[in-house]
Protein backbone atom coordinates (compact mmCIF):
# COMPACT_ATOMS: atom_id res chain seq x y z
CA UNK A 1 0.00 0.00 0.00
CA UNK A 2 2.88 2.65 0.69
CA UNK A 3 5.07 1.61 -1.89
CA UNK A 4 1.63 2.24 -4.56
CA UNK A 5 1.58 5.99 -2.79
CA UNK A 6 5.10 6.85 -3.17
CA UNK A 7 4.83 5.55 -6.76
CA UNK A 8 1.69 7.77 -7.62
CA UNK A 9 3.06 10.66 -5.87
CA UNK A 10 6.49 10.26 -8.25
CA UNK A 11 4.30 10.43 -10.73
CA UNK A 12 2.36 13.50 -10.32
CA UNK A 13 3.01 16.19 -12.48
CA UNK A 14 1.56 19.95 -12.82
CA UNK A 15 -0.89 21.02 -15.09
CA UNK A 16 0.14 24.08 -18.05
CA UNK A 17 -2.03 26.30 -15.86
CA UNK A 18 -0.77 25.20 -12.25
CA UNK A 19 2.41 25.92 -14.04
CA UNK A 20 1.81 29.65 -14.93
CA UNK A 21 3.30 32.31 -12.42
CA UNK A 22 0.49 34.35 -10.74
CA UNK A 23 0.61 37.95 -10.87
CA UNK A 24 0.61 40.12 -7.60
CA UNK A 25 -1.22 43.55 -7.79
CA UNK A 26 1.07 46.25 -6.17
CA UNK A 27 -1.80 48.51 -4.47
CA UNK A 28 -0.82 47.30 -1.04
CA UNK A 29 3.16 46.21 -1.43
CA UNK A 30 4.27 50.03 0.07
CA UNK A 31 2.79 49.41 3.45
CA UNK A 32 3.72 45.54 3.36
CA UNK A 33 7.45 45.99 2.10
CA UNK A 34 7.22 49.04 5.72
CA UNK A 35 6.35 46.09 7.98
CA UNK A 36 8.52 43.93 6.49
CA UNK A 37 11.54 46.44 6.62
CA UNK A 38 10.86 46.37 10.50
CA UNK A 39 10.65 43.21 11.13
CA UNK A 40 12.78 40.06 12.97
CA UNK A 41 12.76 36.71 12.70
CA UNK A 42 12.95 34.59 15.72
CA UNK A 43 13.34 30.85 16.12
CA UNK A 44 14.22 29.09 19.98
CA UNK A 45 17.11 26.47 19.30
CA UNK A 46 15.49 23.99 21.13
CA UNK A 47 14.76 20.59 20.47
CA UNK A 48 11.28 20.69 22.47
CA UNK A 49 7.93 22.56 21.99
CA UNK A 50 7.91 25.91 23.64
CA UNK A 51 5.18 27.61 25.68
CA UNK A 52 4.50 30.00 22.46
CA UNK A 53 2.43 32.36 24.81
CA UNK A 54 4.58 32.58 28.01
CA UNK A 55 7.50 33.34 25.25
CA UNK A 56 5.29 35.94 23.35
CA UNK A 57 4.27 37.72 26.66
CA UNK A 58 8.10 36.90 28.36
CA UNK A 59 9.93 39.30 25.03
CA UNK A 60 7.16 41.70 25.27
CA UNK A 61 7.87 42.77 29.11
CA UNK A 62 11.67 41.90 28.87
CA UNK A 63 11.83 44.57 26.06
CA UNK A 64 9.16 46.68 26.88
CA UNK A 65 6.92 47.54 24.39
CA UNK A 66 3.98 45.63 25.44
CA UNK A 67 0.72 45.87 22.52
CA UNK A 68 3.52 47.86 20.11
CA UNK A 69 4.95 44.96 19.33
CA UNK A 70 3.53 42.15 17.09
CA UNK A 71 4.06 38.81 17.38
CA UNK A 72 2.99 36.37 14.31
CA UNK A 73 3.78 32.07 14.07
CA UNK A 74 4.93 32.12 10.63
CA UNK A 75 5.42 28.34 10.32
CA UNK A 76 8.23 25.93 11.15
CA UNK A 77 8.72 27.15 14.68
CA UNK A 78 9.49 30.76 13.20
CA UNK A 79 7.99 34.28 14.58
CA UNK A 80 7.90 37.66 12.84
CA UNK A 81 8.42 40.22 15.26
CA UNK A 82 6.59 42.89 13.80
CA UNK A 83 8.34 46.58 15.44
CA UNK A 84 6.77 50.05 15.31
CA UNK A 85 9.78 51.80 14.47
CA UNK A 86 13.21 51.20 13.19
CA UNK A 87 14.99 52.36 17.32
CA UNK A 88 12.80 49.58 18.32
CA UNK A 89 14.00 46.62 16.21
CA UNK A 90 17.78 47.86 16.18
CA UNK A 91 17.35 48.24 20.08
CA UNK A 92 16.39 44.34 20.24
CA UNK A 93 19.20 43.71 17.82
CA UNK A 94 22.07 45.28 19.82
CA UNK A 95 21.25 44.02 23.37
CA UNK A 96 20.80 40.55 22.50
CA UNK A 97 21.35 37.89 22.67
CA UNK A 98 17.98 37.03 23.97
CA UNK A 99 16.48 33.43 25.87
CA UNK A 100 14.08 31.61 26.73
CA UNK A 101 13.94 29.17 29.20
CA UNK A 102 17.77 28.49 28.61
CA UNK A 103 17.26 28.54 25.21
CA UNK A 104 18.68 31.17 22.83
CA UNK A 105 16.72 32.85 20.94
CA UNK A 106 18.09 32.93 16.98
CA UNK A 107 17.12 36.32 15.02
CA UNK A 108 17.32 37.48 11.58
CA UNK A 109 16.47 40.61 9.69
CA UNK A 110 13.72 40.18 6.96
CA UNK A 111 14.90 40.35 3.15
CA UNK A 112 13.73 40.67 -0.13
CA UNK A 113 12.33 36.64 -0.95
CA UNK A 114 12.83 35.98 3.01
CA UNK A 115 9.85 33.02 3.58
CA UNK A 116 9.09 30.24 6.48
CA UNK A 117 10.50 27.63 4.13
CA UNK A 118 13.81 29.12 3.40
CA UNK A 119 14.86 31.34 6.17
CA UNK A 120 18.06 29.73 8.19
CA UNK A 121 19.58 30.76 11.31
CA UNK A 122 23.65 30.31 10.98
CA UNK A 123 24.78 32.98 13.60
CA UNK A 124 24.05 34.79 16.85
CA UNK A 125 25.61 37.51 18.34
CA UNK A 126 27.64 37.62 21.53
CA UNK A 127 29.94 39.65 23.93
CA UNK A 128 33.49 37.57 24.24
CA UNK A 129 36.45 38.43 26.69
CA UNK A 130 39.54 38.84 25.20
CA UNK A 131 41.95 37.54 28.40
CA UNK A 132 46.06 37.65 28.19
CA UNK A 133 45.93 40.45 25.44
CA UNK A 134 49.29 42.14 25.52
CA UNK A 135 49.14 45.83 26.11
CA UNK A 136 50.14 46.99 22.68
CA UNK A 137 47.27 45.07 21.38
CA UNK A 138 44.54 46.64 23.92
CA UNK A 139 42.57 48.36 20.37
CA UNK A 140 39.73 48.63 18.62
CA UNK A 141 41.47 47.30 15.66
CA UNK A 142 42.98 44.34 17.37
CA UNK A 143 39.71 43.39 18.57
CA UNK A 144 38.25 43.67 14.36
CA UNK A 145 41.65 41.31 13.48
CA UNK A 146 40.79 38.86 16.71
CA UNK A 147 37.11 38.32 16.22
CA UNK A 148 37.20 37.99 12.40
CA UNK A 149 38.88 35.21 13.16
CA UNK A 150 36.62 33.49 15.21
CA UNK A 151 33.02 34.89 13.40
CA UNK A 152 31.97 38.14 12.36
CA UNK A 153 32.80 41.60 13.88
CA UNK A 154 30.07 43.55 15.27
CA UNK A 155 32.06 46.55 17.74
CA UNK A 156 34.36 46.59 20.35
CA UNK A 157 33.86 47.28 24.05
CA UNK A 158 34.86 51.26 24.38
CA UNK A 159 34.40 50.70 28.19
CA UNK A 160 37.09 48.34 28.90
CA UNK A 161 39.93 50.44 28.62
CA UNK A 162 38.09 53.38 30.62
CA UNK A 163 37.55 51.31 33.61
CA UNK A 164 39.62 51.19 36.56
CA UNK A 165 40.44 47.57 35.75
CA UNK A 166 41.13 46.71 32.05
CA UNK A 167 42.56 42.81 32.38
CA UNK A 168 40.47 41.87 29.17
CA UNK A 169 38.82 43.25 26.34
CA UNK A 170 35.26 42.92 25.49
CA UNK A 171 34.31 42.80 21.83
CA UNK A 172 30.67 41.68 20.01
CA UNK A 173 31.03 38.92 17.37
CA UNK A 174 28.65 36.91 15.27
CA UNK A 175 28.97 33.26 16.10
CA UNK A 176 28.44 30.46 13.83
CA UNK A 177 25.77 28.59 16.33
CA UNK A 178 26.91 25.52 14.95
CA UNK A 179 30.66 25.50 15.80
CA UNK A 180 32.17 25.33 19.17
CA UNK A 181 33.61 28.95 20.85
CA UNK A 182 37.23 29.28 19.81
CA UNK A 183 39.34 28.52 23.27
CA UNK A 184 42.60 29.95 22.62
CA UNK A 185 44.97 31.31 20.16
CA UNK A 186 48.50 33.79 20.04
CA UNK A 187 48.43 37.04 18.59
CA UNK A 188 51.34 38.83 16.73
Amino acid sequence: MEQAVLDGLQNLQLTKEEEECIQITNQSRAELLEECYLSLFGKLQSSRQQNQRALKGTLRAVWKMGSDLRILEVGNGILQFKFGSRYQMEWVEKNGPWNFDNNLLLLCRWRKGLSAANITFTHSPFWVQVWGLPFEFMSEESGKDIENSIGIYVETDKRSGQTDQAKFMRIRVELQIDKPLRRGGGVH
